[in-house]
């Protein structure tokens, strides 16, 4: 059950209000002046919920990528399939190029 503390009595009984995190996998609600502001949870909780953000971060990137691959798809649906390898190949070749440049890239010989 989720403990609802101020920020006195959280300073005051830090290392229960740990162990409670950790050996009860609740969580302490921290209040200041009556309006939440953190919250104490255990270091497994918190790597699940990073876990979890990064998961929901990347699933947002691939929804922007789909919907920007849908956008060129449409604008260029003029083009041959040919002419779209061939425009992938030059964008790939100067790319490659420009991080050599850059020395993010480097073949060892």
């Amino acid at each position: 059950m989720t403990k609802t503390i101020s920020v006195t009595e959280a300073k005051n009984k830090l290392s229960a209000m740990l162990d409670w995190a950790v050996e009860c996998g609740d969580e302490v609600v921290i209040e200041s002046r009556g309006e939440p502001k953190a919250v104490i949870i255990s270091y497994d909780d918190y790597e699940e919920f990073r876990t979890l953000k990064e998961e929901a971060r990347r699933r947002a990137a691939l929804r922007q990528l789909e919907a920007l691959a849908e956008q060129i798809w449409a604008r260029n649906s003029d083009l041959s399939e040919e002419q779209v390898e061939q425009l992938a190949e030059e964008i790939t070749q100067e790319t490659m190029q420009r991080m050599i440049k850059e020395g993010k890239v480097r073949f060892q010989t």
